[in-house]
């Protein structure tokens, strides 16, 4: 009898798996095959961490991390301590190199523009950035904050606690968070106060001493 290649290809297929099909023994204890979950896995660590007091432990560690970050943010870099009496006048006028359009195209602020804030928006407030780590200049603005109280004054801090003050004085003690406002005015020395003077500001470097 004679096989072509596509028959005989076709029998060895048959025998293999009718090999595959022969009961061969056990010959020990079988198992399913299973995975644990990465959910399955991370749970029973955290219900272990939580028996032994160990979660806990991180939860309020990472609350004291937190509340110190809140209260003791970074300081701005680049301020000095005034050491004598200076005062300039900022113009804060903005100019508009290139037009400011909405997303459908429209001209709303068209180029060349100059746009003085103070002509709309009053500043209400006198504004004093201090450094609250140093005494001297925390006692002077503290003093300027019972006298004139936070109606007439917005005490800013460019390093020191803000929450530890504003706990304390009973009133907002802000924070040039990251120096944003410190840079606008180009204050590089506190205690620095600012106020408004017509459409222009007037910025007065003032030593702590003589801060009133």
């Amino acid at each position: 009898m004679r096989f072509s290649s596509g028959s005989v290809a076709l029998l060895l297929a048959a025998l293999a798996m009718s090999a595959q099909a022969i009961e061969l023994g056990r010959i020990g204890p079988t198992y399913p095959i299973g995975e644990e979950s990465a959910l399955d896995m991370v749970m029973k660590k955290l219900r272990q961490k939580e028996r032994s007091g160990e979660l806990k432990r991180l939860q309020e560690e990472g609350i004291r991390r937190s509340m110190a970050s809140i209260r003791n943010m970074p300081p701005v870099e680049g301020i000095a301590t005034v050491r004598s009496r200076a005062q300039r006048v900022i113009d804060p006028t903005v100019s508009y190199a290139r037009s400011v359009t909405t997303d459908d195209g429209r001209v709303v602020i068209p180029a060349g523009t100059r746009v003085n804030p103070l002509d709309t928006i009053s500043l209400s407030k006198t504004l004093v950035f201090f450094d609250g780590r140093d005494p001297e200049q925390r006692e002077a603005v503290a003093r300027l904050v019972a006298s004139k109280g936070q109606l007439r004054l917005k005490p800013i801090l460019v390093a020191g606690s803000w929450l530890d003050l504003t706990k304390a004085w009973k009133t907002q003690v802000f924070y040039d968070q990251q120096g944003v406002l410190s840079r606008r005015f180009g204050i590089t020395a506190v205690p620095a106060v600012i106020r408004q003077q017509g459409r222009m500001l007037v910025l007065d470097e003032i030593p702590a001493k003589e801060l009133r």
